[in-house]
């Protein structure tokens, strides 16, 4: 079991250090919980702050997974894909998955802890401990047909049957206390998992909590549980001692048997030690890609106007007219424009357009998607620009052949452009996902541009490339950089950070858990 209260938090680090999750200390003798970026206000020494982010966490991680795991996002880890990547901390149930921009991206799960328990679920198994079939003195009528080759005939046709196989309790009461334990681990699972469970689980959950139920009368007080802090340790000692006296007068003992007790024995016993194994237990690398998914779903949810948006995450209840079957439910409604030579084959093959107010010139009654509008031109070709007279005779750029394949086209893709429409015109704003702490940009603008990090420096080019794009056509209004932030009892989507000013560009602190609750709660 995890004791939340003896995990060491990493509340600041490097922004090249992206790893969200549990790992082993620098020191190797101890653990560490590495929170995401902007969450240097999280509380220090809070039991419960702590478990409810790891539950959250988990549950994040898991949607993520189901998400895309039969995408082409994802590519599960072979030997030979290890190899080629000199991975060799993965974890052999790890998956392996890359960005557009080639990004590796490794999303680990050896804390089988809990998943030992959600997995161990099976309505045959725990029957089968109740109820075996054994010879019983009881007789079926409605059966009888099946043991007349058993029967001792009788004068004036009467049969007798001694002894016919039937269900009743062959093991010891010990072994249903059993199932009454896992069940009580299971139950308490579920409840810190908020009911985001396997759907097996979820429709037998109220015979769960009833088996619970007895096992909480029999052995602990009402106020005892396993993730509560001051009786952790209490309850997780009386587990174990009833596992023990469980299994040491459970005289038969079968695979059904086993498979429970496995999984309450690794729940119970398999606390993470450090001298083990190297790398990461629990986690991902690169959890900008989360932090993406995160907000994509949050704008798409909360209905803004959406003109533009880099993603393909599915949507619960939604219906793409583009797609088919199961795919119906994921935003992308337009396939990517792709240099055929470079395809990724991991990355999006789907971006979400809408058609935008600027009409074709030469098809009437056709416009421009707003992936078309996010265009950069350059003719290689010598012109000449009079600056003071722009629509002289002597200007000879405006005139050039833009069908030519001499142009030079190059459509950028920012995470997210929405508008607002007025009266008078159409007013965008550009959006792009940051998973950068917000000391990042206050430790960069005070250094000239050229100085300043690399990533700083091009982060700035790209946003400001996107708003040039735009303004072809369009007035744009506000350009901001999305970072994660954790805010407490805080319940709007976050603020601008009025300091920073990057360039015209804005900083807005987003909500983590804000976002992060409406990201749980579209859960297909």
């Amino acid at each position: 079991m995890l004791n939340f209260s003896e995990l060491k938090l990493v509340k600041v680090r490097d922004y090249k250090d992206n790893f969200v999750g549990i790992r082993k200390c620098a020191s190797g003798n101890s653990f560490e919980f590495c929170l995401p970026n902007g969450f240097d206000n999280f509380p220090d020494g809070d039991f419960n702050e702590v478990k409810d982010l790891f539950f959250k966490m988990y549950r994040t991680f898991r949607k993520f997974e189901c998400d895309n795991t039969l995408t082409k996002r994802f590519k599960i880890n072979e030997p030979k894909y290890q190899r080629e990547q000199d991975q060799t901390t993965l974890s052999a149930g790890g998956i392996s998955m890359q960005t557009q921009e080639g990004e590796p991206c490794m999303l680990y799960s050896k804390l089988r802890m809990i998943e030992r328990v959600l997995e161990a679920y099976d309505d045959l198994a725990i029957n089968s401990i109740q109820k075996k079939i054994r010879r019983s003195e009881d007789i079926d009528y409605s059966q009888i047909h099946k043991y007349l080759e058993r029967a001792i005939y009788l004068e004036k046709d009467v049969i007798y049957i001694e002894a016919m196989d039937l269900p009743r309790p062959t093991v010891r009461y010990e072994s249903t206390d059993l199932v009454n334990l896992y069940c009580y681990i299971l139950d308490e699972i579920v409840q810190q998992l908020d009911g985001d469970v396997p759907e097996n689980i979820q429709v037998r959950i109220q015979d769960i909590r009833f088996l619970s139920q007895h096992f909480q009368d029999d052995y602990l007080n009402s106020n005892q549980s396993i993730f509560d802090k001051d009786t952790f340790i209490e309850t997780s000692n009386i587990l174990k001692e009833a596992l023990d006296n469980i299994d040491k007068n459970t005289y038969y003992k079968d695979t059904d048997y086993w498979q429970l007790y496995e999984a309450i024995e690794t729940f119970l016993y398999g606390e993470i030690n450090p001298e083990l194994n190297d790398g990461e237990y629990w986690g991902i690398q690169s959890f900008s890609l989360i932090w993406e998914d995160m907000c994509n779903t949050y704008f798409f949810k909360e209905n803004y106007s959406i003109c533009f948006a880099d993603t393909d995450i599915p949507i619960k209840d939604y219906q793409n007219p583009a797609r088919e079957g199961e795919e119906q439910k994921r935003v992308g409604n337009y396939p990517r424009q792709v240099d055929r030579q470079k395809e990724n084959k991991y990355g999006n093959k789907w971006i979400y357009r809408t058609l935008s107010n600027i009409s074709y010139p030469q098809k009437e009654g056709s416009f421009f998607g707003w992936n078309q509008l996010l265009c950069i031109e350059f003719n290689p070709r010598p012109g000449t620009l009079v600056y003071s007279n722009p629509n002289s005779k002597y200007n000879d750029v405006y005139k050039r052949d833009r069908s030519t394949k001499e142009v030079l086209r190059r459509f950028p893709c920012p995470d997210l452009v929405l508008k607002n429409d007025s009266e008078n015109e159409i007013e965008l704003r550009i959006v792009d996902y940051k998973d950068v702490p917000i000391d990042f940009y206050y430790k960069n603008f005070k250094l000239p541009l050229d100085k300043a990090d690399n990533k700083y420096r091009n982060d700035i080019i790209k946003q400001l490339t996107y708003e040039l794009a735009l303004q072809q056509t369009h007035k744009v209004s506000i350009n901001i950089f999305f970072i994660p932030y954790y805010y407490k009892n805080f319940g709007s989507l976050g603020e601008v950070e009025s300091d920073l000013n990057i360039k015209g560009i804005k900083v807005f602190k987003a909500n983590f858990m804000f976002i992060q609750e409406i990201y749980l709660n579209e859960k297909l």
